[in-house]
């Protein structure tokens, strides 16, 4: 089972971290971060950036994006009906929603199941659906799961996270064979979702109903979001998660006010600042995630201070 954060524990663990953790030790703990400028891709903070690690329901974030790449490939939007398949239960981790093979959610429903509600039978009806349409649309036959996860590892290729195998659309970790990835590649997935409008209106939200379409009826189902940082300190996603292997994960994203700065012939230059964060391995995920935000913002602001100086390109993410 996917481990929960109840909102007052999440409040003494920020509380701890921020008042315990200096700077330096945050970069020596044994979970791996980094934490990345989204316009530009400095990387402000990182520890252990680049190692091998188990990620868990961060899988999601690419379940998520490849849907929503296929949705509008394929033009078939996001509306359309798909079925829990009868497979589910036997490999599926989280099924918090009570999701039952041959139920109906909208693509859109089943979205919001997986990246708020960290649902693996969510994210498994997903990989089904686009994965048999993609399979019918090559005219080949094959296994739907195994031609999604094959798109999640394309999408990983093309963002440049060639640290990363994914094994499942939803992460848990079945297989013998481990799926892995870097705290630099999920940065470098999460810095693709929400370059997307559409994926930050899906992670954003603190609950949302679905509607869950079973045996000729309609069930109305709230879905909480696992990310217990929405809303702290500007963070609007994306994803938390927690599996027995990876241990607690979150990749957050956080935007303040845009600045305008006026220049010498009138004209006026609008920079906005988004940065986002990537926690592995965490036994205090928020806890960590808020401690490196807080270092990180004030990081950016002495480099944006110095006038935003890029002096070596190992400072940028391409580079890790």
């Amino acid at each position: 089972m996917h481990r929960g954060y109840g909102p007052r524990m999440f409040s003494k663990i920020v509380a701890l971290t921020v008042l315990t953790l200096a700077p330096s030790q945050l970069l020596l703990a044994q979970s791996s971060v980094i934490v990345v400028d989204s316009f530009n891709r400095k990387v402000h903070v990182a520890g252990n950036a680049n190692r091998h690690c188990v990620v868990g329901g961060l899988a999601k974030i690419a379940t998520g994006m490849v849907t929503l790449d296929w949705a509008e490939a394929s033009k078939a939007g996001v509306n359309v009906l798909a079925p829990v398949p009868a497979y589910a239960k036997q490999i599926s981790g989280n099924n918090s929603l009570g999701l039952q093979p041959g139920d109906k959610l909208t693509l859109r429903d089943l979205i919001y199941a997986t990246m708020m509600g960290s649902d693996d039978t969510a994210a498994i009806t997903l990989a089904d659906f686009v994965g048999r349409d993609h399979l019918y649309r090559l005219g080949r036959q094959g296994d739907p799961q195994a031609e999604f996860v094959r798109q999640m590892n394309q999408l990983a290729a093309r963002e440049g996270a060639t640290g990363t195998r994914f094994g499942s659309p939803h992460g848990y970790e079945f297989t013998r064979s481990t799926p892995y990835s870097t705290a630099a590649d999920m940065a470098r997935l999460t810095l693709y979702a929400v370059s997307r409008p559409a994926m930050r209106f899906y992670t954003n939200q603190s609950t949302r109903k679905i509607t869950v379409y079973r045996a000729g009826g309609q069930l109305s189902v709230p879905v909480t979001n696992t990310n217990q940082m929405l809303g702290v300190s500007n963070v609007d996603g994306v994803k938390a998660a927690s599996t027995p292997r990876s241990g607690g994960c979150v990749a957050l994203s956080a935007e303040r006010a845009s600045s305008v700065h006026k220049q010498a012939d009138g004209s006026s230059l609008v920079y906005r600042h988004r940065l986002v964060v990537v926690v592995i391995g965490s036994s205090n995920p928020f806890g960590e995630a808020q401690a490196l935000l807080s270092q990180a913002w004030n990081a950016y602001d002495r480099w944006v201070a110095s006038g935003r100086p890029i002096t070596d390109e190992k400072q940028l993410l391409n580079h890790f």
